[in-house]
């Protein structure tokens, strides 16, 4: 045996007798790395090994350098990473979390790469708290790992099992929440609780919902490892047992469809909105949530911070789990702790304890150079940034690093980040890239709003511009609502170099309140709604003072008054009367005012007068917006069905509806008369 085998061989054993993983770097030429390589896997021979980058290796499962997510909730004993690749932070994070206790990460880090972005650079540094082994030095030392007692890792996870069946079990709108960090079994213990419930109960009807199917696939695997069963598909969506079915069905549409339910489980919840959590609740007496806190499936600080708090006034009566024992590691091991900081998994708000005077703010541009020095800060800037939106993970914050196109605002007092905006450049495009958006030939990448712009919208003139596209605002949890948002996004747009500012989010009430108030007007709406968030995507822009804006403006008012009645039959009428509050006017030559008048005093019919009460609302969209009632939009501008309306307004049928809709346009046209 080599010195080098015999080193890998300690090791391993050392791992395995004190239940530990760890890290360990490897430098060389690539012929002396080869042989490297090939001790470490003799060492783990008969045991599973995943690779993600580089060439193929011998006895090696090669990964897709983006495709690490897709293993999740499975197991390896040995991680190899190349450096001769980029690093996806988001594939390694997933696959760190596949990586058995007494695993090894081996990295692979070429004599001849030299870091360059502050991104690359700041993975290097964070390495140098493992083993490193360099071509041509002696062998460090093994490390001295603390020996930990036997206990059984899956006391917690057992306990969880008896409270979800029990929600099914015991009394309704009871709801569980579970709350875990990464790798503790959150995800096992619905699979198995599941599975459990089938075998015990014919006929029982188990519906899981998530962001998306995939999310999903580590609850079904387990279920399915119980049930005896067996599926060649590669994301599994449906499991039967006789008469019982444990099946997966999207937040959107169980909100949407009259779904029946015996235990409905939320997972991966905190990556899914607030309002629609608390429709689920409402909507479901049996219902388990459960979410990660740290990581890239969500932080969980707005699930914790708003939804658990709305939960205690309407279910007084739930019950919360935490699972804070990892299933596949030890309470104390060093490669998550590494994790964790290398990544700002860890990053927790700070509290607020004192009042802050306005005048102690200030509000400025961050250099990438001072995150790089100052993890600390950045571990400030990141919590923010994680509790803001579920779907901010660890190549969000490599990005921020490594990319010159983004920048970073704050607002800051007292050495603390109280709120911050990540904005992108975007736009300057050449005449020929312009010229093949237009056609469909082309979408380049990093270039969101001046694509659709360009081709959803003919508005050509605005590729070559500068665009500054505010890609997230956030203010700490204690301080929102008080103008802090205002204040930091007029310091932030004051400084931006660019000809127009833009911004896209999920349409739901508050954001586009906020940012209707700060003067971004919509000019996009799409055509579908988010799977998870619900949401339509807005596109909006600043007040600025490109040509293309008026005719931007003028199109969308077109446009959403047309497609009201098709692809946003369904959308709110909050919604729709904020869009249309500052929406152009529709040109009309003349309208029968007569006819409307005379309809409300009880002639005329609907069907003569519906496309002239969508006419007006064209007409005067900024002025009425606020006085349309929610039956004259669903049914008038939204063209639903007699019988759909009844059953959303609790009228009966069409002569009470006609009744109400005639007070309704009558109150419309006093209202526009004073204006």
């Amino acid at each position: 045996m080599s010195e080098f085998s015999h080193y890998f061989s300690e090791l391993n054993a050392l791992l395995s007798h004190t239940q530990q993983r760890t890290g360990l770097v490897i430098r060389g030429h690539s012929e002396w790395t080869d042989l490297r390589i090939k001790d470490i896997i003799h060492c783990y021979r008969k045991k599973r090994c995943l690779q993600l980058g580089g060439e193929s290796l011998h006895d090696v499962e090669k990964i897709s350098r983006v495709k690490g997510r897709h293993f999740l909730g499975q197991e390896c004993h040995l991680l190899i990473v190349d450096l001769c690749e980029p690093v996806d932070a988001d594939s390694l994070n997933a696959l760190l979390g596949t990586l058995v206790v007494g695993g090894l990460l081996v990295v692979i880090y070429p004599l001849a790469y030299h870091a360059q972005s502050l991104a690359f650079q700041w993975f290097i540094r964070s390495l140098k708290e493992f083993i490193l082994i360099t071509q041509g030095e002696k062998l460090p030392a093994l490390p001295q790992f603390i020996e930990l007692t036997e206990h059984d890792v899956f006391l917690e996870q057992k306990k969880v099992v008896n409270q979800i069946m029990h929600v099914r079990e015991g009394h309704s709108k009871r709801p569980l929440v579970i709350t875990a960090d990464r790798g503790r079994g959150k995800s096992s213990a619905l699979g198995i609780a599941a599975a459990e419930l089938m075998q015990r109960r014919s006929g029982i009807k188990i519906v899981i919902t998530a962001p998306s199917p995939q999310a999903a696939h580590a609850i079904f695997s387990h279920a399915q490892r119980l049930l005896m069963q067996k599926s060649q598909a590669h994301i599994i969506k449906n499991i039967c047992l006789d008469r019982s079915e444990l099946t997966y069905i999207p937040p959107d549409e169980l909100l949407r469809v009259d779904c029946q339910a015996d235990l409905l489980l939320v997972d991966e919840a905190s990556a899914i909105p607030v309002p629609c959590l608390q429709q689920l609740t409402k909507k479901y007496n049996r219902i388990v949530f459960s979410t990660t806190i740290h990581g890239y499936e969500g932080c969980g600080r707005g699930f914790t911070l708003k939804f658990l708090n709305w939960l205690k006034n309407f279910r007084p009566q739930f019950q919360h789990a935490h699972l804070s024992q990892p299933i596949r590691w030890t309470n104390h091991d060093e490669l998550e702790k590494w994790q964790f900081r290398t990544f700002l998994l860890n990053t927790d708000l700070p509290e607020i304890t004192n009042d802050i005077d306005t005048k102690e703010i200030q509000y400025r541009y961050v250099d990438k150079n001072l995150l790089f020095s100052s993890a600390d800060f950045f571990a400030n800037v990141f919590a923010l940034l994680t509790q803001a939106h579920y779907q901010t993970s660890p190549n969000d914050m490599m990005r921020i690093l490594s990319d010159d196109n983004i920048s970073l605002f704050i607002a800051e007092a007292k050495g603390m980040c109280l709120g911050c905006i990540l904005t992108v450049k975007e736009g300057e495009l050449s005449v020929s890239s312009v010229e093949k958006i237009e056609q469909g030939l082309h979408r380049p990448q990093g270039q969101l709003v001046p694509v659709t712009l360009i081709n959803q919208l003919g508005l050509t003139a605005s590729g070559k511009e500068k665009c500054c596209r505010i890609m997230r605002i956030v203010i700490h949890p204690q301080l929102q609502r008080k103008g802090f948002g205002s204040h930091l996004l007029s310091h932030c747009i004051a400084q931006c170099d660019c000809d127009y500012v833009a911004t896209s989010f999920g349409a739901s009430d508050e954001l586009l309140r906020f940012w209707i108030k700060q003067q971004f007007f919509p000019v996009k709406l799409g055509s579908r709604r988010d799977q998870s968030s619900g949401c339509y995507s807005v596109l909006m822009i600043h007040q600025c003072q490109s040509d293309w804006l008026l005719s931007a403006r003028t199109q969308f008012a077109y446009y959403f008054l047309h497609t009201l009645k098709s692809e946003f039959c369904q959308l709110e009428p909050s919604a729709v009367r904020y869009l249309l509050s500052v929406s152009e006017s529709v040109l009309v030559d003349s309208l029968p005012v007569s006819l409307l008048e005379n309809y409300v005093r009880g002639g005329a019919n609907y069907e003569s007068v519906a496309v002239w009460i969508h006419a007006l609302v064209g007409a005067f969209p900024q002025f009425i917006a606020t006085s349309l009632s929610d039956l004259l939009i669903i049914k008038v501008l939204q063209n639903r069905s007699w019988s759909e309306v009844s059953a959303i307004e609790g009228l009966p049928g069409r002569k009470a509806l006609e009744s109400q809709l005639r007070e309704d346009l009558k109150t419309l046209l006093l209202n526009l008369q004073c204006k």
